[in-house]
């Protein structure tokens, strides 16, 4: 029988790996939170074989690594607005557990459009400008298109001659 490397977090075995040919184990430990530190003997290691087990040894300290951006989703994809009226972009980063999805929004043409941090879009003149959200980490982008309507300025009512 092989050795078999057991990870444990107290009395729990968290994650096992056969020792291989080159004398090291790998393990995957899926409970672990992105970009975060751990202490030395959150979790303790030992080794197991046909002669028992090894007594348990601390892992050190470690920090896990962020999980990165792969990429950014605007929603709606078009839109329309009046002047002086505004709508709601929103903005999905991928994958879910990215550790940064700080995003940013900018106007193409912040004379037709301007849009706020949270993706709140202001229609400013009647045409047609883009929308695009950046992602903080890894630069992902997507577009929207804005389309702001002119609106039409009803006619004053003109009160009506008295008859003689």
């Amino acid at each position: 029988m092989s050795d078999t490397l057991k990870v444990y977090k107290g009395n729990d075995v968290v994650g096992t790996a056969e020792r291989g040919e080159d004398g090291k184990a790998k393990v995957t430990i899926d409970s672990l939170n992105a970009n975060t530190d751990y202490p030395k003997g959150t979790y303790q290691v030992s080794f197991e074989n046909e002669n028992g087990e090894s007594e348990k040894v601390d892992v050190p300290a470690f920090k896990t690594k962020p999980v990165s951006v792969t990429g950014v989703t605007i929603s709606p994809k078009t839109a329309s607005v009046d002047v002086d009226a505004t709508t709601k972009l929103n903005s999905s980063v991928a994958p879910s557990t990215a550790t940064n999805k700080s995003v940013s929004y900018k106007s193409s043409d912040d004379a037709i459009a301007t849009v706020s941090s949270n993706g709140t879009v202001t229609g400013v003149a009647e045409g047609e400008t883009s929308i695009t959200v950046t992602t903080q980490d890894g630069n992902k982008v997507d577009t929207a298109t804005i389309t702001v309507n002119a609106v039409e300025e009803p006619e004053p009512e003109v009160p009506e001659e008295p008859e003689e």
